[in-house]
């Protein structure tokens, strides 16, 4: 079997591989699949791109209920 030769990724990649990966973990959580996330290819500033992509109205809807709540939760735990 030959040698598998894998390349290194670069940090701006890595980086938003991560995120892209956080942020899908955490919406399944919340029960939110956003089906087109993902990374998209550096721009042309060498960076990595994390891609949202189009989703339904009614996924949007509780996407943005779920951030309402983040946003409302952070505003009172710095009261």
């Amino acid at each position: 079997m030959a040698a598998r030769v894998t390349m290194p990724i670069d940090p701006s990649e890595q980086r938003a591989i991560t995120s892209a990966a956080a942020l899908t973990a955490i919406l399944t959580e919340a029960d939110i699949t956003i089906p087109s996330l993902g990374v998209d290819w550096p721009t042309i500033t060498g960076h990595y791109l994390v891609t949202l992509g189009r989703v339904r109205p009614d996924v949007a809807d509780e996407l943005t209920a779920l951030l309402r709540d983040g946003l409302n939760a952070r505003a009172q735990h710095q009261r």
